[in-house]
């Protein structure tokens, strides 16, 4: 998991790290970490975003998933990510030692806390907000078109659900709605107004297995391993072309550039990758995905800007260009000939 960034907390959260904290042992043994070598679990917070929490211990990495987290899919995208073959892809989850009740399979990935799931996984070093010139963006390409290319339909992967790429969509423009006559916010609502329903299925699309919340930040290295994937809360099947949709609504809105979009790419279709066609124009693809992706990003900047979400922030350059994009988006739609 992505140890780079750090946050604090107090109050239930504080109690919420201790506890981590004292879980963490039950996940070492698998990391060959002997007992009287142990380090101390003393708990780092990485981040905190909501009720999701990420603590480092040592070498170990826990998350507390949101409350809510529907027991049975999280453990099906856990299982499926330990998976022998998606090692070279996806961050393996670490197995709890010595489950306290027997669960009918040979390994068990998640701990409950309270009203929260826990699972724990191998440190790693992530990219920073200024890593841009770093990224491996061909690298990624290759590990997106790997993941897709997994055959659908064996063994857990019956049991995977539907990849959440919409999950934050509609609750972000719908916490913009009260406010829609605000300079930032209207923009936004015209530009998620040309969507019409971004969640059905397009004819003679393919349905392969789906991070559904790729970006940068879910990216990891490890030493001897190199590059893997993590966060897997979003996992599931779906269209592909959503996994390329963040950093394409990046390059559409001006903020990637040409050479890095085309690393990215030229990696993907390389790698076999099929949510675009292996050559041509791209965009009929991923046009809806990624004006999706813009107004999601525009609509998350505008409503911390407005306290929508806790406590105020100021728009950045990179927000105010989303906006931006969004009424590019609007006008566009606007002057379309019907």
């Amino acid at each position: 998991m992505n140890t780079s960034g750090a946050a604090a907390v107090d109050g239930p959260a504080a109690e919420l790290v201790d506890a981590m904290a004292r879980l963490a042992p039950r996940f070492a043994p698998v990391m060959d970490v002997p007992a009287q070598a142990a380090p101390p679990w003393t708990p780092v917070v990485v981040s905190r975003r909501d009720d999701r929490l990420i603590v480092r211990c040592g070498d170990l990495v826990l998350k507390a998933h949101p409350a809510g987290t529907d027991p049975q899919q999280l453990a099906a995208r856990l299982r499926v990510a330990a998976r022998p073959a998606l090692r070279k892809v996806l961050l393996a989850p670490l197995p709890l030692a010595e489950p306290p009740v027997p669960t009918g399979r040979p390994e068990t990935f998640v701990a409950r806390i309270g009203s929260q799931l826990v699972s724990a996984w191998p440190a790693g070093h992530g990219l920073g907000a200024r890593d841009v010139d770093r990224a491996p963006w061909a690298p990624a390409g290759a590990l997106l078109a790997r993941l897709h290319r997994f055959p659908v339909g064996l063994g857990d992967l019956a049991t995977l659900p539907a990849a959440n790429v919409l999950r934050r969509l509609a609750d972000r423009v719908a916490r913009l709605r009260p406010h829609a006559g605000h300079q930032l916010a209207a923009p936004v609502l015209a530009a998620h107004d040309t969507l019409a329903d971004p969640a059905a299925s397009r004819p003679g699309r393919p349905t392969t297995v789906v991070h559904g919340d790729w970006h940068f930040g879910q990216l990891v290295a490890l030493p001897d391993l190199g590059w893997r994937v993590i966060d897997v809360d979003d996992l599931g099947l779906g269209d592909p072309a959503w996994d390329l949709a963040r950093p394409a609504a990046w390059f559409a809105a001006g903020l990637l550039t040409m050479d890095r979009w085309a690393a990215l790419l030229d990696a993907y279709r390389a790698g076999g990758g099929p949510a675009v066609p292996a050559d041509g124009d791209p965009w009929p693809v991923l046009d809806l995905p990624a004006r999706a992706l813009t107004v999601e990003y525009a609509a998350t900047a505008v409503a911390d800007h407005l306290g929508l979400a806790g406590a105020d922030r100021p728009m950045a350059d990179v927000d105010r260009e989303f906006v931006a994009a969004c009424a590019r988006i609007a006008a566009a739609h606007r002057s379309a000939p019907d």
